[in-house]
């Protein structure tokens, strides 16, 4: 088959009247209203046997900065230029407690970098087990982390069955442990269930 790339508004593709062996949806569908509904419309597309690459945020990694936005919320501090200077000045000062982890985000020291990652809009943090149900509820099979080796061999050390490695449910034990392990975001594989 011909392989096309396409941008175009998500909750739009079931306009395109075509299906789609591959998809890749990283770091979208955490921004959305309704991230359920971008997913459900992205499986409409999705041939029966196809793969989809999914990117979420995760809230064990992203702890800090949901803290930090519960703090701007509630100060009512306002993604602009002096504000988020001022905030973060504040935080590097030690004025604005129980935030110095956020600190070790290279994102926090350039102003537009720090509007994304403290003062976004709109984003949802997911855990493992959150996304467990969400793939339950489209009958879709979790086919396992694009991941750092070292996060691998680390899980593999008290995880040995090769099949753990679809377990999200031991994963989300060891993310627990290891909050920094998804750092990034979660990415991972997925299909239509099979079974």
């Amino acid at each position: 088959k011909n392989i096309n790339f396409i941008e175009m508004d998500l909750l739009e593709l079931t306009s395109l009247n075509q299906r789609f062996d591959l998809i890749e949806c990283s770091g979208v569908l955490h921004h959305m209203n309704d991230p359920n509904k971008g997913l459900a419309n992205l499986l409409d597309v999705l041939e029966p046997k196809g793969f989809i690459k999914l990117g979420l945020y995760s809230k064990y990694a992203r702890k800090e900065i949901l803290k930090a936005r519960e703090l701007i919320k509630k100060k009512d501090i306002k993604p602009n230029l002096d504000d988020i200077r001022s905030f973060r000045n504040d935080v590097l000062n030690g004025d604005i407690n129980n935030l110095s982890k956020i600190t070790n985000w290279s994102d926090f020291y350039s102003t537009s970098m720090c509007r994304d990652l403290c003062f976004h809009s709109h984003e949802k943090c997911y855990s493992l087990i959150e996304i467990k149900n969400i793939l339950d509820e489209h009958n879709l099979e979790f086919l396992g982390f694009t991941l750092s080796k070292e996060i691998k061999d680390k899980y593999q050390k008290v995880n040995k069955d090769i099949q753990s490695l679809k377990d999200l449910s031991l994963w989300d034990k060891f993310e627990e442990l290891h909050p920094n392990s998804f750092r990034e975001m979660y990415q991972f594989w997925s299909r239509k269930s099979v079974k």
